[in-house]
């Protein structure tokens, strides 16, 4: 297997970027400095494609995580309804996805944080913008991939929209 492979499977069977080498070799039985020599090589030995292979059931129909995404609605003590997106893989995050007009956020989304932490605005047009906001970042984000894995969520915030108009 070579490194890309090795470590795209180890991030999958993981679910988190954040001290993958050492958490990987935990679950290889062998010392951190093994898994970084095979990076270091380009690929991994023999035995380690099939202990892989083992870990995350190629035999089962479906041995691996397939969705990046989860879009949804999440309901407050209250009743009232918000939206969130979910990046199920690494690097893990929570938003919340608002309407907001002019003014700030649409009265429907009150209360909703779109001034502090990350907020990144997906897009915007004549009659407001949407925003992804009280972000929650469960993994570390790699230097430079904020922007983005925000652009990605609107993405996919953008096509579940043209599913649910079809």
């Amino acid at each position: 297997m070579t490194a890309d492979d090795f470590t795209t499977a180890a991030l999958a069977l993981l679910r988190s970027s954040v001290g993958w080498q050492s958490a990987i070799a935990r679950r290889l039985n062998v010392d951190s400095r093994h898994v970084r020599r095979w990076l270091e090589d380009g690929q991994t030995p023999p035995w380690v494609d099939d202990k892989m292979a083992e870990m995350v059931g190629v035999r089962e129909i479906s041995p691996w995580p397939r969705d990046e995404w989860m879009i949804g609605d999440g309901v407050t003590a209250d009743g009232r309804r918000r939206e969130y997106i979910v990046h199920l893989v690494a690097p893990r995050f929570v938003a919340r996805i608002v309407e907001c007009d002019d003014s700030g956020p649409c009265p429907h989304e009150e209360p909703a944080d779109t001034v502090s932490g990350t907020v990144y605005v997906i897009d915007g047009d004549d009659y407001g913008e949407t925003v992804l906001c009280e972000v929650d970042w469960i993994d570390s984000v790699p230097v430079g991939q904020m922007a983005q894995l925000l652009e990605a969520a609107g993405d996919a915030i953008d096509e579940q929209n043209r599913r649910d108009a079809s």
